[in-house]
């Protein structure tokens, strides 16, 4: 099951269903098995709060992600009963993603595409966090990481991307 909710001024700037077919090749690519997962767009006040939350950094960013396999629950798993979060794993949910449509729309006129373009890439990158993958702790994990990135755009057509 693939979930995606977003603020009402994100709604009209986004393709639920095309963002549910990209998101299936995304997982099925990254994981043996079928993958569900749970989308939430907001803006920067709202990332902001999860960010200082669960990072410790008081700021913005453009995504943040929750595997569901990790030792921490993410913010709506925390939020299950023990059933539903049993269920949830027994049908292979991957994890959660949150993203500030105020950051896409931003990075999307810095990187001279559009909005839907920046959304791709960084649920491409949100995807590979989930899947294990990290940028954070060398620069070795880090172009590796650009890598998986790369082919995943790849495999919804977007190219010469990095």
């Amino acid at each position: 099951m693939i979930e995606i909710r977003c603020d009402e001024k994100w709604e009209n700037l986004i393709n639920k269903s095309e963002l549910q077919n990209i998101l299936t090749i995304f997982l099925k690519y990254l994981y043996a098995g079928e993958r569900g997962i749970s989308l939430y767009i907001t803006n920067d006040s709202v990332i902001q709060k999860l960010n200082k939350e669960f990072r410790g950094k008081d700021c913005p960013t453009d995504i943040l992600s929750w595997a569901y396999d990790e030792d921490d629950p993410g913010m709506f798993e925390a939020q299950m009963s023990e059933a539903e979060l049993e269920n949830s794993e027994s049908t292979g949910v991957a994890g959660e993603l949150v993203l500030s449509g105020e950051r896409v729309s931003q990075q999307a006129t810095e990187n001279g595409w559009d909005f839907e373009t920046e959304l791709i890439r960084l649920l491409a990158h949100g995807c590979a966090h989930l899947a294990g993958w990290n940028h954070e702790q060398s620069s070795e994990e880090a172009s590796e990481m650009l890598e998986m990135e790369t082919e995943l755009l790849k495999k919804v057509g977007l190219t010469n991307i990095y």
